[in-house]
């Protein structure tokens, strides 16, 4: 298969001599051409890279410039710190110096005491040996006084010790006796307050014994209320005296004088006055009488001891 190609076109001639003046060679302007074309690009290329030095070498110079004035800055403040080490180093070396001479100075002057001290070392030194023989006398008779020393201050601790084994045992035995003291009377007072216990507890019982005929005796409930009241108050004291002596006991066995502590307090009690009427029936017992009649109780006569 052959191309139509038309015959005008087939016998057309193209011109492909050089284009005088511009051209010495066939195709040199199109080479000129796509030269300027990549010396257009070059050129472009060269600027921008030529404005990216620029930009860096300005930042750099700025960059340079501030180290530039912080190097200035720190070599001002080095150079003034220098001056200062400078003036305080000469301060150092007159000072050295004064001290130095000072020093120069004491030591001459210990010098001339050292020979001093060594002329009068030899001068006593020739006294003393003269006088050995009288120290050596002096020693034994120190050592004579010292022995009978030792004996009498063997006499003395001794009847320290005896005397304060005496005194302890004294002492000991004062406290025991204090602490007696306190415990009989502990046993005095309370036995006192448990006689006024044991007679409350009885004559409560007997009104509790008739309390079931309350026709006869209106006024039981309240009598035997005061009398529980008053049992409790005795039974709160007895403990309350119980551990006030006993607080003076463990105080007089820690070192204190029974002449230094507080009397223990005991409350004066009385028995309630009762709404019934008393009257004694014999010389061991004794009746209520209410306003009803007359009830007999058989109760002993000390708690009433003083009706008549």
């Amino acid at each position: 298969f052959a191309p139509q190609v038309s015959w005008n076109i087939a016998h057309k001639e193209v011109n492909t001599e050089p284009y005088n003046p511009f051209e010495e060679h066939q195709g040199e302007i199109s080479r000129i051409e796509k030269e300027y074309q990549v010396l257009q690009e070059q050129l472009k290329e060269a600027y921008e890279n030529y404005e990216q030095i620029k930009l860096k070498g300005l930042e750099e110079t700025r960059d340079l410039e501030e180290k530039l004035r912080r190097n200035l800055e720190e070599n001002k403040i080095s150079k003034t710190e220098l001056d200062w080490f400078l003036q305080d180093l000469e301060r150092e070396i007159k000072k050295w110096q004064q001290e130095k001479k000072e020093i120069q100075e004491r030591l001459k002057s210990l010098k001339k005491k050292i020979k001093k001290i060594s002329n009068a070392s030899e001068m006593y030194t020739q006294k003393t040996d003269g006088k050995d023989k009288e120290h050596e006398l002096h020693l034994d008779q120190s050592l004579e006084i010292s022995n009978t020393f030792t004996n009498e201050k063997m006499k003395i601790e001794e009847c320290i010790k005896k005397g304060k084994e005496d005194c302890e045992e004294s002492h000991q035995r004062a406290v025991a006796a204090e602490v007696s003291i306190l415990e009989n009377w502990k046993e005095s007072e309370v036995y006192k307050l448990q006689i006024m216990e044991s007679q409350a507890e009885a004559y409560l019982k007997k009104l509790e014994q008739i309390s079931c005929d309350s026709a006869a005796y209106p006024d039981m409930e309240s009598d035997i209320c005061l009398w529980e009241l008053f049992l409790s108050n005795v039974t709160k004291e007895i403990e309350k005296a119980k551990s006030q002596f006993e607080e003076q006991i463990k105080a007089i066995k820690n070192g204190s004088r029974l002449s230094e502590l507080s009397k223990v307090q005991i409350s004066e009690l009385s028995f309630p006055a009762c709404n019934m009427v008393i009257r004694p029936h014999s010389a061991s017992c004794l009746h209520l009488e209410t306003r009803q009649g007359r009830l007999s109780l058989g109760l002993p006569l000390w708690p009433f001891s003083h009706v008549s």
